[in-house]
């Protein structure tokens, strides 16, 4: 089977590093035309560099999804390096600077934070470039997220509570724009060994008096039944590869788990 994405105008936020980094990757090497997105410059810089030794058309923007002004800005230089022309939306985030944290830990103001950055700026995003791809009848919107929306986890309040409604975005944005043969669907990822999900467990770790190379056994690796985290580019890129190409055009609505079996959740 010859999974063909060349040449697809993709934007994927969030990956100057870590998942949206590795997926960039990945679909650079396929020929994909991509625009990324970091809220830091200089990551941003030496990401894009990187990514132009596979693919010369990638471009980057520095855009912070947890301020929704910056996301207007941050389509209208898509549609300009792609020529009025959006194929897909790849949806990543970061992680809230407050996280992990327990209910009782979690302020107002992180709230806010946490909302704007996992719901609100995936509701943004998908308004801005709806439009592109009904005139084009065509497009894919993949929203990345965690199984613990699923099964939540009291330390990932933040994220847990504010990603869930996504997946009934995913759900209604399906039925809405199906006529137009755009799909969406919500990726439900495991556990990937990043600079993020590191720097989110020393936190932790910190913070319970736990030696950090314990935790990341217990709370990552010893979760899944495959005792072993997911390869980024290798597993996780060639979903979303299959994803953006033709033989994923009757998957739409729904939610696609890679989690090395970890979640209970059916």
């Amino acid at each position: 089977m010859n999974v063909n994405v060349n040449g697809k105008k993709v934007i994927i936020t969030a990956s100057s590093e870590g998942i949206g980094f590795g997926i960039a990757r990945k679909l650079a090497k396929e020929g994909c035309r991509l625009v990324i997105s970091s809220r830091n410059e200089e990551k941003l810089e030496k990401a894009v560099t990187s990514l132009k030794k596979y693919n010369p058309e990638v471009y980057g923007i520095v855009s912070d999804l947890s301020k929704l002004d910056t996301l207007d800005k941050l389509v209208e230089f898509s549609v300009e390096k792609f020529n009025s022309e959006i194929d897909a939306l790849i949806f990543n985030t970061g992680n809230p600077p407050s996280e992990p944290s327990t209910f009782d830990e979690a302020t107002i103001e992180d709230w806010s934070y946490s909302v704007n950055l996992y719901l609100l700026s995936a509701i943004k995003l998908t308004k801005l470039v709806i439009p592109y791809m009904v005139r084009k009848k065509s497009g894919r919107i993949i929203y990345l997220s965690s199984w613990t929306v699923k099964q939540p986890q009291s330390i990932f309040v933040l994220a847990d509570v504010s990603r869930s409604p996504v997946l009934q975005l995913a759900k209604i944005i399906s039925k809405d724009y199906g006529k137009f043969n755009i799909t969406a669907n919500v990726v439900l990822m495991g556990s990937f060994e990043t600079e993020g999900a590191k720097r989110s467990l020393r936190r932790l770790a910190e913070k319970v008096g736990i030696n950090f190379e314990e935790l990341w056994e217990k709370e990552v690796v010893s979760r899944s039944p495959l005792k072993r985290t997911g390869d980024v580019e290798k597993e996780l890129g060639s979903l979303i590869t299959f994803l953006l190409s033709d033989y994923s055009s009757y998957i739409t609505g729904s939610v696609i788990q890679i989690d090395g079996g970890t979640s209970d959740a059916l």
